[in-house]
């Protein structure tokens, strides 16, 4: 199924809406900005929308100049990524819909580079990415999950930087805005699973700018494990007893891998095949796989909790 004809993509009169949502994100709006009037197709915005920012980061953006083709957006209060795309998309006009972190730099021929995909008929195009510091281990560490994943392409749903025809995106409807992780996952495969035709291009990097301390590593693990009630209440709609049971059931699992070491090491063994190091990093990975697993667990019960209370927390 293709969501439109691709003949405007081929004469270069496509619109491409850049939407980042951004949260106390003041220190990258300079970047953003860049990223976007470096873009070799001549036709690109950007939707820029502050999802209840304590920095300044809306103000900071303003203080830029040359703000031609940019719209901004701000809610008053945090309401999480998935309703920040969707308040961007609204205002979008591109034909084209770009959604990106506010971390991520684009090389100069993105929007060229995935419009000749549009032009040949996709309706949906996931990309590559690339870790742009990978100098500490935590960050070598996540560029090789992420070239395990990599690995096998079919598994993808989403990508940083993933883009979709607009016409595609109003029928599909709108991101998950209960979900506070994976809304952009959940979205692809509903656009998959509906027949419209996704291109994933992995020779297209954008640079992602990921947690470099063990500190922003184990942050960014909690916050992982923390989708796992959410996923299993609001997308498979498990019950109170099956979600304790299956967080109690992952908890014993992760304590048992922890303390007998033996995932963490095979796991630690097929990420270091992917580090430049090489097997120099196998020690320091299977130490930051375990404290990644536990500190997953503590997402797990963290995102019970608010399941449980209520106390669904955006950010």
């Amino acid at each position: 199924m293709h969501a439109s004809p691709p003949d405007a993509a081929r004469r270069g009169e496509v619109l491409v809406s850049f939407v980042v949502p951004a949260y106390n994100e003041s220190h990258r709006v300079a970047d953003i900005l860049d990223s976007i009037r470096r873009q070799t197709h001549p036709r690109v915005e950007l939707i820029f929308v502050d999802d209840g920012s304590s920095d300044g980061t809306l103000d900071h953006l303003l203080a830029q100049t040359n703000l031609k083709r940019v719209s901004t957006l701000r809610h008053p209060n945090p309401r999480g990524v998935a309703a920040a795309r969707n308040s961007g998309a609204r205002i979008a006009a591109g034909d084209v819909q770009v959604f990106m972190d506010a971390d991520l730099s684009l090389p100069d021929d993105f929007a060229a580079r995935i419009l000749a995909h549009y032009a040949a008929g996709a309706d949906y195009v996931l990309v590559g990415s690339r870790v742009a510091d990978r100098v500490r281990i935590p960050s070598r560490y996540l560029q090789s999950e992420y070239e395990v994943v990599r690995a096998e392409p079919e598994l993808q749903r989403s990508s940083q930087a993933f883009s979709v025809r607009t016409n595609v995106l109003q029928a599909m409807g709108s991101f998950r805005e209960d979900l506070p992780r994976g809304d952009d996952s959940e979205f692809g495969e509903r656009v998959m699973a509906a027949g419209y035709r996704r291109v994933e291009d992995l020779s297209i990097e954008v640079l992602h700018d990921r947690p470099k301390t063990w500190v922003g590593f184990l942050a960014l693990q909690r916050r992982r494990g923390r989708n796992f009630a959410y996923s299993r209440r609001i997308r498979r709609g498990h019950g109170v007893v099956h979600l304790l049971a299956a967080a109690l059931a992952r908890t014993v699992l992760t304590v048992a891998e922890i303390a007998t070491l033996a995932f963490p090491l095979r796991r630690a063994l097929r990420l270091a095949a992917f580090s430049p190091r090489g097997r120099a990093d196998l020690a320091g990975f299977a130490l930051l796989e375990a404290l990644a697993r536990a500190a997953r667990t503590v997402g797990v019960w963290q995102g019970v909790h608010e399941v449980l209370t209520g106390a669904y927390r955006p950010r």
